[in-house]
């Protein structure tokens, strides 16, 4: 079954995901097998060179799917594919990134897979696709958090 992890996130003003936040990218992120994929089109303004998605706006998708993705797998993880524990919280620890071709404005499909999991932290490779040209590559180390220690 795909489930979408955005409306399960709890964070609705996140600047990645937050279906709330009216300036936010809003993605959405669904599995389909063990990969999580999110397909998502920019507008005018997301522009950086004259014709190409501007870097930071690929980071920031990279960074909030990746970490949607850990969110997701560890509920995966505890057998609620379909509800999500919203005591489930994970924060980016380290991103590196590859730059590995410029990014065409055109909607662009992001692919994530979980590499590594130790304790609170889960390792996610994620890449950032137009058509079959992968543009940017992301490793996200996703931190687990009491989301309740921020209150």
């Amino acid at each position: 079954m795909t489930t979408t992890h955005q409306q399960k996130m709890h964070s609705r003003t996140c600047f990645g995901c937050g279906c709330e936040n009216e300036h936010g990218l809003r993605i959405a992120s669904l599995w389909e097998g063990d990969e999580s994929v999110c397909c998502w089109t920019p507008e005018a303004f997301h522009t950086g060179p004259p014709g190409f998605l501007y870097g930071g706006i690929a980071a920031s998708l990279i960074d909030c799917h990746s970490v949607c993705t850990a969110v997701a797998d560890a509920n995966r993880s505890a057998g609620r594919d379909a509800t999500f524990d919203p005591s489930i919280s994970y924060v980016t620890g380290t991103m590196n990134l590859r730059y590995l071709k410029p990014t065409p404005m055109q909607t662009v499909t992001l692919r994530a897979r979980i590499i590594a999991r130790e304790g609170r932290k889960t390792q996610v490779l994620t890449s950032l696709y137009v058509g079959e040209l992968e543009c940017v590559r992301g490793e996200v180390l996703a931190v687990r958090i009491d989301p309740s220690s921020f209150v």
